[in-house]
């Protein structure tokens, strides 16, 4: 999981979390590690679910994989968010966002969590694809976030999906 959120982020400028490094343009593996192994603990709360999508049933490569953030809430405990959802350079364009999506929304239906937000950066082609699996776009917020290329701010679009 570490190395395709690296593979995103430098490929396709993904803003996801890390940056590389401004001189050698590498990512901090063990860092991200880190952080997905930190997120284990919310698995373990069970207020997050991460869905993956394998190639084979040996789980042999990693295709993609989405997260679903369920934060305690007594306001909105119907509410889910949907977070990092990467896709294999190698294994674009054959149908693994859609799959990790619908099963994702499968899961949030399971849980109670029938509202999901999320957002994406201009640009990424992601702001296509949302729209696409029923996502319905709330906004922009301006200058949101650090490209991981150019180090310029970037905006990002906000979206929603009621499944209910």
């Amino acid at each position: 999981m570490a190395q395709m959120h690296a593979d995103c982020v430098i490929q396709d400028g993904t803003l996801a979390t890390f940056l590389p490094d401004p001189s050698t343009g590498k990512m901090d593996i063990p860092k991200i590690l880190k952080h997905w192994q930190s997120l284990s603990t919310e698995v373990e709360r069970r207020s997050r679910v991460i869905i993956l999508q394998f190639v084979d049933e040996a789980e042999s490569e990693l295709m993609g994989f989405v997260s679903l953030s369920m934060p305690f809430s007594e306001t909105g405990p119907f509410r889910g968010g949907v977070e990092k959802l990467l896709v294999s350079p190698q294994h674009r364009m054959k149908g693994v966002a859609r799959r990790v999506m619908k099963r994702l929304e499968d899961v949030a239906v399971e849980k109670g969590r029938t509202v999901l937000v999320l957002d994406t950066i201009i640009g990424s082609g992601a702001e296509y694809v949302y729209p696409k699996l029923g996502y319905t776009e709330v906004g922009i917020i301006p200058k949101y976030g650090i490209h991981p290329h150019t180090r310029e701010l970037m905006d990002e679009m906000l979206f929603y999906k009621d499944l209910r």
